[in-house]
């Protein structure tokens, strides 16, 4: 990971992202924030989607509600296998 602290010396955003193309970059603000910075996938902005949506996240909590299935370890040993 690229460490790069903005309060010892500026960089443009243009710097920033071309060091996020290669790896992730811990950002150290001149206000003591840090950030991290990383290339998104498709995968990743998937996520942040369905992060953001409320019928998902009820979806999630709708089937945690749900009682438990039988694992494939007990149903293995249930068939000998």
């Amino acid at each position: 990971m690229k460490t790069v602290d903005l309060s010892k010396k500026q960089r443009s955003l243009g710097e920033v992202l071309a060091l996020a193309k290669s790896e992730a970059v811990l950002i150290h603000s001149p206000f003591g924030e840090d950030f991290i910075l990383e290339h998104a996938d498709e995968f990743d902005r998937e996520v942040a989607a369905l992060g953001g949506s409320a019928k998902f996240r009820s979806f999630l909590e709708d089937r945690a509600k749900e009682a438990p299935t039988i694992g494939i370890d007990e149903i293995r040993k249930k068939r000998g296998v």
